[in-house]
């Protein structure tokens, strides 16, 4: 792991990341970082893209340098280890990943959240990056286990706040419990994004064809025939037939 010399120049606007305790048995704390922008962030997206693929050990700063086109002890303004290394791509391109979530839970009915999601999902994985994030955090997810934790709570435990918090209003309403917001986040969530990885992350990446469209259609569709039956059972309007 790369250790900053003495000599290497400092970065004012980028304070060392402040990491809080977990709680006993509580998720992960992010590191309370501002999201990397700008250069900054080009050597981020570099940086994931060596990581997927040469794998985190062999992901050496020397290498990441030469891709960037500057001296390695350059990298050493932005990020001071590996580690710290990490941990930004991980605050920034999760940020880019919750940023969008707001137009999903924005639906005025909740029969529409299925088919948005299924809409965001795919959008994620028709950038750039976020396929490289994914890759990125499957490599190091069982190197550290700061990392799995961090992983766990990005993927796992804020799913978990945003499906109570952005389906509040459902839940409010009667139309779901805390639970059943829960299993549907998932569902939809999951189902989506694992066949996505199948095209763009875990074997050899291809564009994404309407065989795809197809599954996240019948995926959308399952889940709003299981939201009218749940309504149906609830006495609630909108029920099925």
């Amino acid at each position: 792991m790369a250790r900053r010399p003495a000599s290497a120049p400092t970065s004012a606007a980028r304070p060392r990341a402040q990491r809080r305790t977990p709680s006993a048995g509580g998720p992960e704390p992010l590191p309370q970082i501002p999201p990397a922008t700008g250069r900054h962030r080009e050597i981020l997206e570099a940086a994931m893209e060596l990581i997927a693929e040469r794998g985190y050990h062999g992901a050496s700063l020397r290498e990441l340098a030469r891709r960037v086109g500057m001296q390695q002890p350059s990298l050493y303004h932005y990020f001071r280890t590996k580690e710290e290394m990490v941990e930004q791509i991980i605050v920034t391109f999760y940020g880019d990943m919750a940023a969008g979530g707001a137009e999903v839970v924005a639906a005025a009915e909740l029969e529409q959240i299925p088919r948005l999601v299924a809409r965001y999902v795919k959008r994620l994985y028709e950038s750039r990056t976020h396929p490289l994030f994914v890759r990125c955090m499957f490599s190091i997810a069982r190197l550290n286990p700061r990392f799995g934790r961090l992983n766990r709570a990005i993927f796992v435990d804020d799913l978990t706040v945003q499906a109570s918090q952005g389906l509040r209003r459902f839940i409010d309403r009667g139309e779901l419990t805390e639970t059943e917001a829960l299993d549907l986040t998932r569902l939809m969530t999951f189902s989506a994004g694992f066949r996505l990885m199948e095209e763009k992350v875990l074997f050899d990446e291809r564009p994404l064809g309407p065989d795809v469209d197809r599954y996240l259609d019948f995926c959308a569709d399952a889940c709003e025939q299981w939201i009218r039956e749940l309504k149906r059972r609830k006495g609630l309007p909108g029920a099925a037939a």
